[in-house]
């Protein structure tokens, strides 16, 4: 077995994998929204929030708004840990195994799973990242307070080379694993035993879309428009579209003529957008989206519609051809590539969609529209519909999961009636 590297610990240079999994399995589970728990996150998401250079990771900085205080009480008003019949208790040790690709998402799976009254162990990529770096400090700063004394021992970052030994130490011990990462890795990580009471929640490979009212759009005023751009961007380049809730097709509704007067002022606006924001565009990423459109072309799938084929153009916009499977979905590099199509009503859409699809971003539809194409979905697709903006904003479903409820366990009570008290005598 290789030695893991501890990032974050509170005895990380003297205690090897054995005893921290030792120390970490004989710890008590709480009960969800446990004062300790709740105060620790609440500090941390102050000094997220007013650190010194949090500007530059605003995924950070949703992170800790979404973590505050107020969302908090409202969210454990939601999560009630005794209902009369039955007690709510975490269920032990979390492993968790958090993607290479986006820095933050294993807080929000950590952060929930410490609310939910578990004891948790993070293995993180070995890619390290300007973002990471700064969370850990962050963390570890909150962690040397008195407000992290009481789960400074609820807790455990660390890294290590792909080593099945090691996983397999981490998933024997634990009690719930939580998976986020490629469709390969889940694949992979499925084969790793784990104890017959654990419980597993896997999120894969996810593909994301967006779809927008033409007619909607037209009714806009240069600054709405610009407003709704700068929404897009957010969703689409805050992680480099690798998200699985960035959307990487635009479904454009309505008739062709009015379609393509929305599309023209939607994507210059967007354009106008990313020369003000100057998003990063790498050599590498520039190549991947070629080499993603050529894959497109030559496949018969998806082509450079109009003067968007310019090659290595940011965004580069293809225009869909036929209905995409799932392998034609496996070929999208996000980096700014976007597939559109053309469609005259909503509920068109449907046909479209599988259990590939997480997020669907929506602007300019009725509630009667959105429910119409929820009940024509195929089995499992769409986990989520948000407005155009809210793409990356986490909640406490994910992927479908009710993660508290994931994270929890119910011990259920006798009930208790007077007359079978004791009566003394």
């Amino acid at each position: 077995m290789q030695k893991p590297s501890f990032l974050l610990h509170e005895e990380r240079e003297i205690r090897s994998l054995d005893k921290v999994i030792e120390s970490l399995s004989l710890a008590p589970a709480w009960q969800p929204f446990d004062l300790r728990a709740v105060e620790f996150v609440k500090r941390l998401s102050q000094k997220l929030l007013t650190a010194a250079g949090i500007r530059q990771h605003p995924e950070l900085a949703a992170l800790g708004h979404w973590f505050r205080g107020a969302s908090l009480h409202l969210l454990a008003q939601k999560y009630p840990f005794d209902t009369g019949e039955a007690l709510v208790l975490g269920r032990g040790l979390a492993f968790h195994i958090a993607p290479s690709n986006v820095d933050s998402v294993f807080m929000y799976s950590w952060l929930l799973s410490l609310l939910a009254g578990n004891v948790n162990v993070v293995r993180l990529s070995q890619k390290s990242s300007a973002a990471q770096t700064f969370l850990i400090t962050v963390l570890a700063q909150t962690l040397a307070e008195e407000v992290g004394k009481p789960v400074r021992n609820r807790i455990v970052l660390l890294t290590y080379p792909h080593d099945d030994t090691i996983t397999s130490a981490l998933s024997e011990a634990c009690q719930v694993r939580v998976v986020w990462g490629g469709d390969a890795t889940v694949r992979k990580l499925r084969a790793v035993p784990l104890r017959p009471t654990a419980t597993e929640i896997c999120f894969p490979d996810r593909f994301s879309a967006c779809a927008i009212d033409s007619e909607a759009l037209l009714r806009l005023d240069e600054t709405a428009l610009a407003h709704l751009a700068g929404r897009f961007y957010n969703d689409t380049f805050w992680f480099k579209q690798q998200a699985c809730s960035s959307p990487r097709l635009v479904a454009w509704i309505g008739t062709p003529d009015r379609i393509d007067v929305a599309r023209a002022r939607f994507w210059t606006a967007f354009e106008q957008m990313l020369v003000r924001r100057q998003p990063e565009n790498t050599e590498a990423m520039s190549f991947a989206r070629v080499a993603a459109c050529f894959e497109y072309a030559g496949s018969a799938l998806a082509r450079p519609d109009g003067v968007s084929g310019l090659l290595p153009g940011l965004p580069l916009r293809l225009m869909v051809e036929r209905p995409l499977d799932e392998a034609a979905k496996t070929l999208h590099c996000g980096n700014g590539l976007f597939l559109e199509m053309r469609l005259p009503h909503l509920v068109d859409l449907a046909s479209q969609l599988t259990y590939k699809e997480q997020t669907l971003a929506v602007h300019g539809f009725t509630r009667a529209q959105l429910l119409e194409l929820t009940l024509a979905l195929p089995a499992r697709a769409i986990d989520r519909i948000v407005s155009i903006g809210e793409a990356l904003s986490f909640a406490p479903v994910w992927d479908g999961h009710d993660l508290i409820t994931a994270f929890s366990r119910k011990l259920l009570l006798p009930s208790f009636f007077d007359h079978h008290a004791p009566s003394g005598k």
